[in-house]
């Protein structure tokens, strides 16, 4: 905007191309006729643009007045959406939300959650995004995403981490296996079995590795993979004897599908955290989008003590 312009002169400008004269423009913005008269001749001044014909008390537009008029008209259209916005931020918070999970939590629960929200906030828009622990922190840590939903094995630098939920460690398998008939699992009833594993890298893997290095068990390790949800598939086709959290178990109701899953001790234990980029301010709607997902988690994780922890 040039020296000496503001957005009042404009306003007059307008008035006065709407109405056809200062005093019709004086009468719609409430100010007297030579307040706009002055407007104009301060506008014309600013712009160094010849805006209207004067013959006495008549004013008639230039082609260079049209052409800026089209220019206000279009501004003031942009105005008016930039009030709207700030109306509809002061009433829920920004208009948009972005969650990024780990599978864990990425494949029923946050979805679980994500449907309920956009029903009590039927304006928002969602993005959502499922990947691997590494690739949440990354999305989060660089402001890409709002908020994310991972494993502890993540690098915590660049974030505000809080925990979120932490479950038992289960073995999973399909009906008819002999494992099933345990009450039970051990790392010695794993010896020599066929088991479906999580990545080496996971840390109730590490955890799974020193239980049964302790006591001497040597299970065979068919597949190995990062999603614990993919484990209870493979076990439920067959494929081994799996090592999973009571948490996908239950929220990606298995048991419905008829997979078998037994306690695992010594006990081992998932942790999925809560991650925030730093050094920003919390919009109403996202403090919103966490109590939400508070509530489900707080559900869940009774089912899954309930479930599980208690026997193992």
């Amino acid at each position: 905007m040039l020296p000496g312009m503001n957005l009042t002169l404009f306003e007059a400008f307008s008035a006065v191309m709407k109405t056809g004269s200062t005093t019709a423009a004086a009468a719609v913005m409430r100010v007297s006729q030579p307040a706009i008269s002055r407007s104009l001749k301060r506008l014309e001044d600013t712009t160094k643009l010849k805006l209207f014909e004067r013959s006495g008390p008549r004013l008639t537009a230039t082609p260079e007045a049209h052409l800026l008029y089209q220019e206000v008209q279009d501004t003031f259209v942009g105005l008016d959406r930039i009030r709207q916005s700030v109306a509809r931020i002061r009433a829920v918070g920004t208009g948009s939300v972005r969650i990024a999970s780990s599978a864990a939590l990425g494949l029923s629960f946050v979805p679980k959650v994500l449907a309920r929200f956009s029903i009590l906030r039927p304006g928002v828009s969602i993005r959502f995004e499922i990947g691997n622990s590494v690739t949440v922190r990354n999305l989060v840590a660089s402001g890409a995403y709002d908020i994310g939903l991972c494993g502890d094995e993540i690098d915590p630098s660049n974030l505000i981490v809080s925990p979120f939920i932490e479950t038992s460690g289960i073995c999973v398998m399909g009906r008819g296996h002999p494992l099933e008939l345990s009450d039970v699992i051990t790392p010695q009833t794993l010896d020599g079995q066929s088991i479906i594993a999580l990545a080496p890298d996971d840390t109730a893997r590490k955890q799974w590795d020193c239980s049964l290095s302790a006591k001497g068990a040597v299970p065979n390790i068919v597949i190995e993979t990062q999603f614990a949800a993919t484990i209870c598939r493979l076990a439920l086709e067959g494929a081994g004897v799996g090592l999973t959290n009571s948490l996908t178990y239950i929220s990606d109701d298995f048991a419905a599908l008829g997979l078998v899953a037994k306690p695992f001790a010594p006990q081992i234990i998932f942790r999925q955290q809560m991650i925030l980029p730093p050094h920003r301010a919390r919009s109403q709607m996202l403090d919103e989008l966490v109590r939400e997902l508070e509530t489900e988690r707080d559900t869940l994780q009774a089912a899954c003590n309930g479930g599980f922890s208690e026997r193992s």
